[in-house]
């Protein structure tokens, strides 16, 4: 007689070497595709995968030279926070590749596999039949996360770390089992160490362990313990920077929850990015669950998807790839509030989602509704396109004045892969040391040997603030910038737009009748000087350079700083006027273009006036007193009612020559700060030899804190 307990066993057995099976095969399908869009793409990283790209680019060479304190401490890139170092330790083995922008993609098949292999063992949790493995496909082919596996970002990454973290806490029975609770704790630590918003996806995971405290607390703590041994070193290294950039980069597109529908923006959008089928089934399951098994279990799935929606609708800045990692709950879901029939008929469809995204058949086919369109077949098949990215640049090296220690290179465009991030990744990768790529700001291109126009579409309008007004002052017939620089070359792009390269003019003639100018009032950009005078020395004519000029002003305000007593010699400084409409002697600004030497012979900076400074720089601040003394500065006050004081030293270090600023001490709240907590800024150094930001030399012959003044010299 057959036992029907042994044979369901057995037939359980069967479907799931079959189902898993059935993975490999998936998993297999999506490399085959992986390695077609790796053949045919060639455009170039976007944003912020080209600065992932330049992280990974960072990690190996501190690497490769032995830094290994620095890889631990990377400097952030402009406008982004610190990342965690696991990904990009991981990324840069694609530096082996001729080709790193696509090898860096095979990166993301290992996290996929990670992704799919953990839904696939959650799903078999709640339902062990093929289910599991028509859920696996319905999520691992939905656009969104093929979007994620064609581009090098680190939110497939972190998909995969919160999806195994929860199989983990699943598998651990809530920390009674050990094996699981330690890999939970291992795979905490894993996603931390990937990202610093890994944290939001396991709120629900947290309040489980608080629980579990109760009966099973040496789990726990052990779980606990071995996650922060392992994340806790990066993040104590890290805690002077981290949260305000954080806060920076979650103001981004900050529209409140509450307005304009924003809370319901992730619904609208997952109807696009997952699969109408996928989005409309998932929802309706993790709202209505009818789990067969482990029905105990479904709160956490419920939790998992509530609290990442709830969290991240918070956040202003609304990507549904934020989301994306709180998203494999709704997959689990599906498959058991609903017939097989159904989630294998979503999983087909969901299947041809998944290879059309690539190969781009049809699509996208949008079917109008009353409150929201519904949008099949969403693809973004790989194009073989030349954005002349590496071409540009290469000009650019072979045009450049080789007595320049930098040359900046201003770019008008923020274009998808047409923006300063790639082609300052690209200039990295080609070992171009020497040319730096620069934004654009309210001054256009000062000290910017070249600029690089992209005409026609600049970029996304979101993203191209400040463009169009300097595009307007680049084509000016009759602007400064007409009489300052010229165009070697232009080159077409795959938009049907054109890229101009423009380089400053040679040989240009004396741009000011006199050698001596005084103004009781002159306002540059955003500084202002009062009594100012000018003597301009010799003009080089092939340099287009003044050999040397001299500049005092009684007062200086800049950015409500006010500095006294200025005296400066400029060596090989270029500049072009600005006229007050059509040209004449009327000149109301000018533009720097080059500049070798800076001297600052003598400058004064109270006290008072610091203080001033600080608190309309620092939101919140009230500065009580500022000290200059004994070569050091102590600032004591509060910031939004909390108690802070902090003391820092200030000193000129030679070989190089740079302006060293030390922290001795911080308090908050009364309480003293570990100055370790502050190693990325403790020993700040300011470089007083040519850098992106000053290209040139900059001489300081003492500086002197002392008596309530800093002083040069």
């Amino acid at each position: 007689m057959i036992d029907p307990q042994a044979a369901a066993a057995a037939r359980e057995r069967k479907t799931l070497v079959l189902s898993l099976l059935g993975l490999a095969v998936f998993l297999v399908l999506q490399a085959l595709l992986l390695r077609s869009h790796v053949k045919t793409d060639t455009r170039p990283p976007a944003w912020d995968q080209a600065i992932h790209l330049e992280i990974a680019l960072d990690y190996k060479q501190a690497l490769a030279e032995g830094r290994v304190a620095d890889a631990f401490f990377l400097a952030p890139k402009p406008g982004m926070p610190q990342f965690p170092p696991a990904y990009h330790l991981l990324l840069m083995r694609a530096y082996a590749s001729p080709d790193p922008a696509h090898a860096a993609l095979w990166v993301n098949w290992f996290y996929l596999a990670l992704l799919a292999a953990s839904i696939f063992g959650i799903a078999w949790r709640f339902r062990a039949d093929d289910t599991a493995l028509a859920v696996t496909i319905i999520f691992c082919g939905a656009p969104a996360v093929q979007d994620m596996v064609s581009t090098q970002l680190i939110d497939l990454p972190l998909a995969a770390c919160v999806a195994a973290a929860y199989w983990a806490l699943l598998a651990s029975e809530r920390f009674v089992r050990w094996g699981p609770a330690l890999a939970f704790g291992a795979l905490h630590a894993f996603g931390m160490l990937h990202k610093w918003s890994f944290f939001s996806y396991m709120i629900p995971a947290y309040f489980v362990a608080l629980r579990a405290l109760s009966y099973t607390p040496g789990r726990v703590l052990a779980a606990a313990a071995l996650s922060a041994a392992l994340s806790a070193p990066w993040y104590a290294a890290n805690i002077a920077l981290l949260p305000s950039r954080l806060v920076q980069a979650s103001a981004d597109f900050a529209i409140p929850f509450w307005k304009q529908g924003a809370w319901a923006t992730y619904l609208r959008v997952s109807l696009e990015q997952l699969g109408p089928l996928f989005a409309l089934f998932g929802w309706v399951a993790i709202l209505v669950p009818q789990y067969r098994r482990r029905r105990e279990d479904g709160d956490i799935m419920l939790a998992w998807a509530a609290v990442a929606y709830l969290f991240w609708t918070v956040v202003p800045n609304r990507q549904f790839r934020f989301l994306l990692p709180g998203l494999p709950a709704l997959a689990v879901a599906l498959a058991s509030a609903f017939p097989r029939q159904l989630v294998w008929g979503v999983a087909v469809v969901q299947l041809f989602t998944f290879v059309n995204f690539t190969k781009g058949w049809i699509g996208p086919v949008t079917i109008p509704l009353p409150y929201q369109d519904l949008t099949f077949f969403v693809n973004a098949p790989p194009r073989a396109e030349d954005w002349k990215t590496e071409e540009i640049l290469r000009a650019v090296e072979a045009a450049r004045d080789p007595a320049r220690a930098i040359t900046n290179v201003t770019l008008v465009a923020n274009d998808t892969h047409f923006n300063a991030p790639t082609f300052h990744w690209s200039q990295r990768r080609l070992g171009m040391d020497k040319v730096r790529m620069r934004g654009v700001n309210s001054r256009l291109c000062e000290l910017s040997e070249f600029l690089i126009l992209k005409d026609g579409f600049l970029g996304p309008p979101t993203v191209i603030s400040q463009l169009p007004e300097a595009a307007a002052q680049v084509k000016a017939p009759n602007g400064w910038f007409a009489r300052a620089y010229e165009q070697l070359r232009e080159w077409p792009l795959p938009d049907g737009s054109t890229a101009r390269l423009y380089r400053q003019r040679r040989e240009m003639p004396r741009p000011f009748s006199s050698n001596k100018m005084t103004y009781q009032y002159f306002q540059a950009g955003k500084a202002e000087l009062q009594d100012l005078r000018v003597a301009l020395g010799e003009w080089d004519k092939a340099a287009s350079v003044y050999k040397t000029a001299k500049v005092t002003a009684a007062r200086v305000t800049v950015r409500g700083l006010v500095l006294r007593g200025l005296d400066a010699e400029l060596g090989g400084a270029g500049l072009v006027p600005i006229y007050t409409g059509e040209r004449s002697e009327e000149w109301v600004d000018a533009r720097l273009l080059k500049l070798e030497r800076l001297r600052l012979n003598s400058l004064d900076v109270g006290a008072a006036e610091l203080q001033a400074f600080l608190e309309a720089r620092v939101k919140g601040l009230k500065v009580s007193s500022v000290e200059l003394e004994d070569g050091a500065v102590k600032v004591a006050g509060t910031w939004k009612g909390y108690r802070v004081a902090a003391e820092a030293g200030v000193s000129l270090l030679d070989a190089p020559r740079r302006l060293k600023v030390d922290v001795r001490s911080a308090r908050f709240g009364g309480s003293a700060v570990p100055v370790a907590l502050f190693r990325p800024i403790k020993e700040l150094t300011v470089p007083l030899y040519p850098s992106p930001e000053t290209p040139f030399a900059i001489e300081l012959p003492g500086l002197t804190l002392d008596n309530g003044r800093l002083t040069v010299p």
